[in-house]
């Protein structure tokens, strides 16, 4: 009996000690965390890792987020995908911040309302330092109400209405969506280069619409970012500007590949060099749109279509070469789908390596009296 009793509290010390080494794993486990999730959902940046302005078009399924590392340094976050991805977007943004001195996003910007762009946004507020917020032209009721808004759109989802409190309680600059020259924190910068081509009106009866067309500018190089733009706004812009402001190298298609965008007029000008859809695998809208999708393999080939959904993360990179008369060089690198589509805790690790131990430590004894009892 006596050494029954020593044989438990053995194995109640070696338990207590486990526990206690475990715990004091969380004084360091945001770095364990991201080289659990780098390791399963490798970040994967060659060919690019060396250029001075990286856009990373993040695989969040149905939805867009996109993440661009600018050549001063600054980072600028277009669009925070659904909820539903809040994860796989929490574990992409620590593996790129995880090279950084800093956690802070310098631009922030959420196209329109729409939960696929904006549903991720409590967990980059909740994260990350966010020092300017770019918001469509939408408000909620009780905004309205508490600043007599006019002429501006309404949402009052819940998805939205999070994310403007914590635009509040995150106190960072405020800027709508609106023409570039109203957007002093975006200036010219003599080596790059973000102008807003878009919303030219103030409201929208489309929601979609309310997304800015943005153009990224450096070494001669130009990538273009087009939220959910519908062909109305894709027709203002091409009224607005000419061949010279809008044709570029990369285009992220309107709308996730739909049939409401990218209008033959506008790819035709645009004429990209690329095409990038971000897109959920089998979702339920049939995106991409086939007829969109013929449209671009015709202007861009076949193999110049880079898809989320069947590509992963999609890396664009521009660097300088002084062998190209001042143009710089266009370096693309993606990878396969994540091994894990969720976002890995360490707490959760714990949690699973102190049931084992329990059983491991306890339940052979446990099971040792079952039997002696059947006999």
């Amino acid at each position: 009996m006596t050494n029954n009793l020593k044989g438990i509290k053995l194995k109640i010390l070696i338990f207590v000690i486990i526990t206690c080494l475990l715990c004091s794993t969380f004084l360091f486990y945001e770095k364990i965390e991201i080289f659990i999730n780098n390791y399963f959902n490798p970040v994967v940046l060659t060919d690019v890792e060396n250029c001075e302005m990286k856009v990373h078009f993040i695989d969040v399924g149905q939805g867009d987020s996109i993440l661009i590392e600018l050549p001063d340094e600054k980072i600028m976050l277009v669009d925070a995908g659904p909820s539903s991805s809040e994860d796989k977007l929490l574990n992409y943004l620590k593996s790129i911040f995880s090279q950084r001195s800093d956690n802070v996003i310098d631009y922030f910007v959420v196209t329109h309302q729409d939960e696929d762009h904006s549903g991720g946004a409590d967990v980059v507020f909740q994260n990350y330092d966010v020092l300017n917020f770019y918001r469509p032209n939408v408000f909620t009721d009780e905004e309205i109400e508490t600043y007599g808004y006019t002429n501006v759109g309404i949402c009052n989802t819940l998805c939205y209405t999070t994310m403007i409190e914590l635009m509040y309680d995150e106190n960072c600059d405020v800027f709508l969506n609106t023409m570039y020259e109203s957007m002093p924190k975006l200036e010219d910068n003599i080596d790059y280069n973000i102008q807003f081509l878009s919303p030219i009106d103030d409201t929208y009866t489309t929601p979609n619409n309310y997304s800015p067309i943005i153009i990224l500018s450096y070494q001669n190089r130009k990538i273009m970012l087009t939220g959910d733009a519908e062909e109305k706004v894709e027709e203002q812009v091409l009224n607005k500007y000419g061949i010279e402001i809008l044709s570029c190298d990369v285009l992220k298609l309107g709308h996730h590949g739909s049939s409401t965008s990218t209008s033959l007029e506008f790819l035709s000008t645009v004429s990209p060099l690329y095409a990038v859809i971000s897109v959920g695998e089998d979702n339920s809208y049939g995106h991409p749109n086939e007829d969109v999708l013929a449209r671009v393999e015709a202007v861009v080939g076949k193999n110049k279509i880079l898809r989320t959904d069947i590509n992963g993360n999609i890396v664009v990179g521009v660097d300088k070469d002084e062998q190209t008369n001042g143009k710089g060089n266009l370096n693309i690198a993606t990878n396969k789908a994540p091994i894990v589509y969720t976002y890995i805790h360490w707490w959760t690790v714990v949690v699973v390596i102190e049931g084992l131990c329990f059983i491991i430590i306890f339940i052979p004894k446990y099971n040792k009296k079952i039997k002696k009892n059947k006999k």
